[in-house]
């Protein structure tokens, strides 16, 4: 089970059952983040009752696997999810890293099927957002439909963004600092701190999700902490200088 004041505090209900959260879009702290942003109190209840349920991913289970049936796609309340292909070899690419209100699962669309595995990092809240309901809702709601582009847009616009570090052999230390340049901005979305965060992932997730190895990802943290740039505990990291964190990826040389 979640622990329920930590989540409750992320979700902005303290309106706990035994087994969940009494939260509806109208009184989730994410709404500003999510679909719920461009609706008026007549359509929001409308997309509230497309949503068949807001359930509890414990931490290592799956919310749905690789090459599924798409069904529907998912928005996170509290916790955080990592997606990944798995390969006909056997080699595992984490392809994202899912926080509190994000929608995933955009790559399914085209296809019919999930291109990845999503498994929580953490126990985690997620709202199911069935796809052939939200399809018609947009139909009926403009508004709807400009906001679900709009989230795709900006998800696709941050995946490239944070993708052009890992081309072109990009050294080790932009790739991490485009990593938590993103954390940072993600928490500003959410109203959170800028500069107090928390590594969602694993240092070897970390590692796997940036294309560098474990060693490679625990020197350059060490690195920026004796600069004076990071300090670190564990996954609590706090930003002290966010001009140099920036400057190896303002830098053009490679």
């Amino acid at each position: 089970m979640l622990r329920h004041k930590a989540v409750a505090e992320l979700i902005g209900s303290d309106l706990l059952c035994a087994h969940e959260f009494d939260v509806s879009c109208d009184t989730c702290r994410m709404r500003v983040l999510c679909l719920p942003a461009a609706l008026d109190p007549h359509h929001l209840n409308a997309l509230e009752a497309i949503i068949e349920e807001r359930r509890t991913v414990p931490a290592g289970d799956y919310l749905y696997h690789q090459n599924q049936p798409f069904t529907a796609l998912y928005a996170i309340l509290a916790g955080s999810i990592k997606t990944y292909t798995t390969h006909e070899d056997g080699w595992v690419r984490i392809t994202g890293c899912h926080l509190p209100g994000e929608i995933f699962g955009f790559s399914a669309i085209d296809g019919g099927h999930y291109r990845s595995t999503a498994r929580a990092l953490e126990d985690t809240l997620v709202c199911e957002l069935p796809f052939a309901g939200l399809e018609d809702l947009c139909r009926r709601i403009p508004d709807l439909q400009t906001r679900l582009l709009h989230l795709m847009s900006q998800r696709l616009v941050e995946d490239h963004q944070l993708a052009a570090q890992f081309l072109h052999k990009r050294p080790a230390r932009k790739r991490l600092a485009a990593f938590l340049l993103s954390l940072s901005t993600r928490a500003a979305r959410r109203g959170e701190s800028t500069s107090d965060l928390r590594l969602p992932m694993s240092r070897t997730d970390t590692g796997n999700y940036l294309g560098i190895t474990l060693e490679t990802v625990c020197r350059e943290l060490a690195r920026l902490e004796q600069q004076g740039v990071i300090t670190l505990h564990k996954r609590k990291l706090t930003i002290l200088d966010l001009a140099a964190l920036r400057a190896p990826i303002c830098d053009n040389p490679g």
